[in-house]
């Protein structure tokens, strides 16, 4: 919002009035030949806890070499992905990267068997960088390209409008080139 601030202030107003969450994504590349679970990956409800009772710190894994048939090559790592961080949970990713990659091995251990040790790994992390989609989204997207639509050369795009998927970033992204160069 403050990019648009001087320029395109009704605009700034609405995206201000998102709520955002924080998160992370830690990258896993385990040995070539781990074996994974038949699926494309985990969602783990809020209220789902390990078998201690603490709660689990990852909210999801993608198993990228089920998911994306390019990732399974044989020979090549097994790549897993972690996702942490949920709306209104900030202590989860006060930790370091170290500490967060091993919580995130060992929910990986206890939901899936899968306890090989990485031969890589990686966190990004994202502060503030998930909209959250609360009652009157829709509106305020509204009010964004309404604002921005009356300022020759200027569009809008990515994960606050109409998705945080890649393909809805990409649609997004694409449509303000085409707004920007008039097509």
């Amino acid at each position: 919002s403050r990019l648009l601030a001087t320029v395109a202030p009704d605009a700034a107003a609405a995206y201000a009035e998102m709520e955002l969450a924080s998160m992370a994504v830690v990258a896993l590349a385990l040995p070539p030949g781990t074996e994974l679970p038949p699926s494309s990956g985990v969602l783990i409800g809020e209220r789902e806890r390990r078998s201690d009772g603490r709660p689990f710190t990852a909210k999801a894994f993608t198993f990228s070499a089920r998911k994306w048939a390019h990732h399974g090559e044989p020979g090549q790592p097994v790549f897993v992905r972690g996702s942490v961080g949920r709306f209104g949970d900030t202590g989860t990713l006060q930790v370091s990267d170290d500490e967060l990659l091993a919580r995130v091995r060992s929910d990986l251990a206890e939901l899936t068997g899968v306890t090989a040790d990485p031969v890589d790994s990686y966190v990004q992390r994202w502060g503030g960088g998930l909209p959250q989609y609360g009652v009157g989204h829709l509106d305020r997207v509204a009010r964004i390209e309404k604002a921005v639509a009356e300022l020759d050369g200027l569009a809008v795009a990515g994960a606050a409008l109409r998705g945080v998927g890649v393909p809805a970033c990409v649609a997004t992204g694409t449509a303000a080139a085409r707004r920007v160069v008039g097509r």
